[in-house]
């Protein structure tokens, strides 16, 4: 995990940090590996690893694959459904070929090929309706006069003009079902669910010495990624919309480097960087007749609207980087990175509604919209760090780097014409730390304090007709982190990292309105203009000096494993884990009910093995407080209300596992 800007070496994008993830290379040893779970929600998953060298050279491969299967973890109590299942499987293979000759670097080089694919097929995804007690954005015809049914389930604004509560409107239509517990396993939908997606690449490592020791890099690889997903666009028992999306995405990267041997008073390294991607979508938003019929409004509403979003983007971008380590003592050092990167961003699209509706139902409101743009963005990435080891277990170190996040369109639609462009967002991040640990390392403790200032912050958010991303003019982020690792005895370990963070918007005048804000802005208030805010405008609210979403202010992460001799030459070892997660808001508009409070989550595991860990056998449990809170949440305003998804409550299971 790397914290904070990373542009110099690892792009755009990595404005907040970067995961590197380092897949292990093929080795020149026969290894294999098996490992099958199952839980209790009838989750089913195997993993499976082989390497096999190839002759009698230094060429291997090194091939995994895993399988899941889980039985669907909801039920559709209105339709006898089964929701949110697993059925997913997926392979990867890396082989490398060694040409590098003698010492002198005369042969080819070393090549390594990997070779990926995945597919879902999944019955998901199932989102709760947490509320809809408030009243909706969907407004009553104002230029004809509905069913007295309608009329008598409906509020008045201070003009007199109709608000619809959804609630209302189920009880007194005499189908309403019982509110469903979204923290159980129903739920209550009338639209077929489902996500289909294929993703898969090839990619190409040559490494080769030349120049004295330096390495020449070649990084090349093409990623394909496709998918077709639908949902209840109404998030309820009625047949009102289903919306579906359907993407084709390409891309193809290229990357030339040169790294010095290292160890001298100058490392360094320099490189090239070129991409290009390609991605075509399709949405839609179909209306259908049975909520405004039973409503006694169907005469608005021509049966079967269908809004479609076509859209077809291309993106190229191109870098050039360095890195340059000045090791001016044994002790101390300096390092200094700097990168260049030009994108261009083009897009053609549609935005149709066939037939036009009297009267739009959000999120699908809009007259038809094309569209023919482009956007392009440079930036210059600097970094500088300083190290210093006062001994060779305490080091103190400080930074400032600047990262740099693309700008781009929104896929879906948004308001009335609105283009759904958002501009690039800069962040420089300045931080001191240290890292020490006792000669034995049996102790160590790590500290660092950071502080980043956002320009153009981009913050994502769902306004009733699509999850959009919109520029804020600033926000800042600070705090520290404290890392632990404890060895009291030579079998138990003892780990803790304590989080503090400060996230704050300085300035946001264009911030999201919560369901109630706007329907009050629109309907109710002296002066509201009724009709529907999806059409006219949006509501906004000044956000400047609040917290922003999905950061919690206090983390702990901790965990003491125990390892145990047992008789028949076994081994017991016994890990505890806690977390805390201090409670933080779950979308931009920081409405009360979307915010998750603070949770302790307990996981304990208890694994069997040998001296030589071949094999193992492991007993585990999640979530053993049985802690309830939402990982994604969103505001309904048609449905004057919210919706979200649950995270899995209590999961236990076993785990087998043989290497060899």
């Amino acid at each position: 995990v790397l914290r904070g800007p990373q542009g110099t070496l690892y792009g755009k994008n990595t404005a907040a940090g970067a995961i590197s993830i380092i897949s292990r290379p093929p080795s020149t040893e026969y290894e294999g590996e098996a490992e099958v779970t199952y839980n209790n929600e009838a989750r089913l998953e195997l993993r499976g690893m082989l390497n096999v060298p190839l002759g009698d050279s230094d060429h291997a491969t090194r091939m995994t694959g895993f399988y899941i299967n889980g039985d669907h973890l909801f039920e559709n109590d209105f339709n006898g459904e089964k929701l949110n299942n697993a059925d997913k499987w997926g392979f990867k293979s890396r082989t490398r070929f060694d040409g590098s000759g003698d010492s002198d670097g005369d042969g080819l080089g070393e090549f390594l090929v990997t070779v990926d694919y995945t597919r879902e097929d999944t019955d998901c995804c199932a989102v709760a309706v947490l509320d809809y007690s408030g009243f909706s954005t969907l407004n009553a015809p104002t230029t004809n006069t509905p069913s007295q049914a309608f009329q008598d389930q409906l509020g008045r604004n201070a003009a007199g003009d109709l608000i619809y509560q959804y609630s209302s409107f189920e009880d007194s239509s005499g189908f309403s079902p019982p509110r469903a517990d979204p923290f159980g396993d129903d739920y209550w939908l009338d639209a077929e669910t489902f996500n289909k997606v294929e993703v898969g690449g090839i990619g190409l490592e040559w490494n080769k010495d030349v120049l004295e020791d330096h390495v020449l890099t070649f990084i090349g690889a093409w990623r394909h990624y496709e998918s077709d997903s639908a949902f209840d666009g109404d998030f309820t028992a009625y047949d009102a919309v289903v919306s579906t999306t359907t993407i084709d995405f390409d891309q193809y990267s290229a990357e030339l480097r040169i790294t010095s041997p290292g160890g001298e008073t100058f490392d360094y390294q320099g490189g090239l960087y070129a991409y290009y991607s390609e991605l075509d979508s399709v949405g839609t938003f179909l209306q259908s007749q049975e909520l405004v019929t039973n409503m006694g409004i169907d005469q608005f509403f021509p049966t079967g609207t269908l809004n479609t979003d076509l859209n077809a983007y291309d993106t190229t971008s191109y870098a050039a980087f360095g890195q340059v380590v000045w090791n001016i003592t044994e002790q101390f050092s300096a390092t200094l990175g700097l990168r260049y990167t030009f994108e261009e961003k083009n897009r053609e699209g549609s935005q149709i509604t066939n037939p036009p509706s009297v009267l739009d139902i959000p999120p699908v409101a809009g007259p038809d919209v094309f569209y023919d743009e482009n956007r392009s963005d440079d930036d210059i990435s600097p970094s500088f760090n300083l190290r210093y080891f006062f001994t060779p277990d305490l080091m103190l170190y400080g930074s400032f780097s600047r990262g740099f996040k693309s700008g781009g369109f929104n896929q879906r639609r948004e308001l009335a014409g609105a283009t759904g462009e958002f501009d690039e967002e800069i962040a420089t991040n300045y931080e001191v730390g240290f890292k020490s640990s006792t000669d034995d390392r049996r102790l160590q403790l790590n500290g660092t304090f950071y502080f980043v200032h956002y320009d153009d912050f981009q913050s994502q958010t769902f306004d009733g007709n699509t999850l959009r991303v919109t520029n804020a003019g600033a926000m800042e982020s600070y705090g520290s982190e404290l890392e632990l690792v404890f060895i009291p005895l030579a079998n138990l370990t003892v780990s803790s990292a304590l989080g503090y963070n400060k996230a704050e918007y300085k300035e946001f005048d264009n911030g999201q309105c919560t369901v109630g804000e706007t329907v009050f802005n629109y309907y109710i208030r002296d002066g509201a203009q009724g009709g529907n805010p999806t059409l006219g405008g949006g509501c906004v609210r000044d956000l400047a000096g609040e917290a922003i979403d999905n950061a919690p202010e206090w983390t702990v992460s901790s965990f003491a494993q125990y390892d145990m001799e047992l008789p028949g030459d076994l081994v017991g070892v016994l890990r505890l884990e806690h977390s805390f997660i201090d409670s933080y808001f779950l979308d931009q508009d920081l409405d009360p009910m979307l915010e998750n409070d603070a949770v302790n989550l307990i996981n304990l595991r208890y694994t069997l093995t040998n001296p030589e860990r071949s094999w193992e056998a492991a007993l585990w449990g999640r979530n053993l407080l049985d802690e309830e809170y939402l990982v994604f949440g969103i505001d309904v305003p048609v449905l004057g209300g919210f919706a979200g998804v649950p995270a899995p409550g209590v999961v236990y299971g076993i785990t087998l596992r043989y290497m060899h």
